[in-house]
């Protein structure tokens, strides 16, 4: 399967457009489900503005993460969380780096050295099954081949198990079917059957067990497959929110896939999407939140002429403001140098049928190896910003000001993190005068949200502070200390 390395970049790229076009609604009077978000009175109204500006930045940098993601094509729509099984070409070498593993177990043992070296055995027979304690890794493996000379089909077993503290595994276990072609030796005949792991974790951990599996594509001896069934099961511990999620995601290089994904969680809502591939590179999505708000779009990813674009419709629950938002994005992607440009548009369509549209330049270059994004933005309603963006390896950093049809000025930075976590910090000036002259901000905030949607924060307005709890469904509840 094809890969293209502007996956993060793109992911960085529309994290900037979400935090640009969601403080040019934080001015908005109308928040989402007022009647769930307190009193909404004069006292508070400015701590209601920020949270609502806040709980916007949030859901955008999810959806246009999963924007982000259509770029890149199945590889990065597929959101497999096992990280060794994440595409097939990461499941194949996982694969070859179980079989080094239990060679370096059986190298310590030369009678079964040689005899593995020699394969010398007939029939479905066991060529060496070895168990051992490894004090340098904190764990005891028994490691295995079972090897046919006649069909040349082999099975390797690797099992950890017995794991010192501070280890978070209880039990590792990993079943790798392979064709070796006569050489246990030699990776470069050898082709991929299946892979299988699973994994328990130790008390206390958010994960109870994660399994996970590969069927690849036909391909060469020692190539890595193009294409293929993966499979990805999740049990979570009892005090995790989160209770189950099930993933899986089949490519064909030429002809296309799908991948579909379900995720229980411990109040009975579900959370669903889907996806198909064309083998031309457009697509379609769709998606099921939890409170039933509805995504649908459809995509064409830069894989195969660096040019590309979506559409994507958010329709919310009855009752919820806003109604929806329609998206759309034309972009080129710059193979030399990995870098994107492109325009992007979107029309929020509010309960009382008023609609807000914005739009948005994006241009990107590079200064030595650091991707550097200029986003610039200008609506209608005379509010405006701009923002860069520096790549960083680890998480996503975003830096940015607005100005807001009001007049009022806000400075703003976010991090958002693989697992679709952010932290977001903000300061609001009565005005950019007022920024620039070294007067104080009106009110600061804080934001912690987590990868459902929910999050908690502290607003302060002066000598008052604020705790704000966002729920799942992008409601609040403003608490005011005393």
């Amino acid at each position: 399967m094809r890969k293209i390395k502007s996956n993060m970049l793109t992911v960085v790229l529309f994290l900037g457009l979400a935090l640009l076009y969601q403080m040019g609604c934080s001015s908005s009077d109308n928040p989402a489900g007022p009647d769930n978000n307190g009193d909404n009175n004069t006292e508070t109204k400015n701590v209601e503005t920020a949270s609502q500006a806040s709980v916007e930045i949030n859901a955008t940098i999810s959806s246009f993460n999963q924007i982000a993601e259509f770029v890149g094509g199945p590889n990065a729509i597929a959101e497999l969380d096992i990280p060794d099984f994440g595409n097939p070409s990461v499941a194949a070498r996982f694969g070859k780096r179980i079989k080094a593993r239990a060679l370096r177990s059986i190298k310590k043992r030369p009678d079964v050295w040689q005899r593995a070296e020699r394969m010398a055995v007939a029939g479905d027979s066991v060529v060496f099954d070895v168990t051992e304690r490894d004090s340098v890794e904190g764990v005891t493996y028994r490691v295995s081949l079972i090897y046919n000379p006649e069909t040349g089909r082999a099975r390797f077993f690797v099992v950890g198990f017995d794991y010192a503290e501070p280890h978070i595994l209880d039990y590792d276990s990993t079943e790798v079917r392979a064709y070796l072609n006569g050489t246990l030796l030699n990776d470069s005949d050898d082709v991929l059957i299946s892979l299988e792991n699973l994994k328990r974790f130790k008390p206390g951990q958010l994960i109870k067990e994660e399994k996970g599996s590969f069927i690849p594509d036909a391909h060469a001896p020692g190539a890595e497959p193009d294409g293929g069934v993966l499979t990805n099961d999740i049990t979570y511990s009892n005090s995790s929110f989160i209770s189950k999620s099930s993933a899986r995601f089949e490519y064909h290089e030429g002809s296309g896939g799908s991948y579909s994904k379900t995720s229980d969680f411990s109040d009975g809502t579900t959370h669903h999407e889907a996806a198909t591939f064309n083998a031309d590179g457009t697509g379609t999505f769709e998606e099921t939140r939890r409170d039933g708000t509805e995504v649908s779009g459809t995509f064409d990813s830069a894989e195969e002429d660096g040019s590309g674009g979506y559409t994507l419709t958010t329709t919310f629950p009855p009752d919820h403001d806003p109604a929806s938002i329609s998206e759309s994005g034309q972009f080129t992607f710059n193979v030399a140098d990995s870098t994107i440009n492109g325009t992007f548009e979107k029309e929020v369509t509010r309960l009382d049928g008023t609609k807000e549209n914005e739009s948005a330049t994006i241009t990107q270059n590079r200064v030595g190896d650091v991707l550097v994004t200029t986003i610039n933005v200008e609506n209608a309603d005379g509010s405006s910003g701009f923002l860069t963006i520096t790549e960083s390896p680890d998480v996503d950093n975003v830096s940015g000001e607005w100005t807001n049809a009001d007049g009022t000025f806000v400075v703003f930075t976010a991090q958002n993190y693989s697992d679709g976590s952010s932290h977001l910090e903000f300061q609001q000036y009565a005005s950019e005068e007022a920024f620039e002259n070294g007067v104080d901000p009106i009110l600061t905030g804080e934001f912690d949200f987590y990868p459902d949607g929910s999050g908690k924060g502290v607003i302060t307005e002066g000598d008052v502070v604020y705790d704000v709890i966002i729920n799942p469904d992008g409601t609040w509840v403003i608490t005011k200390r005393t």
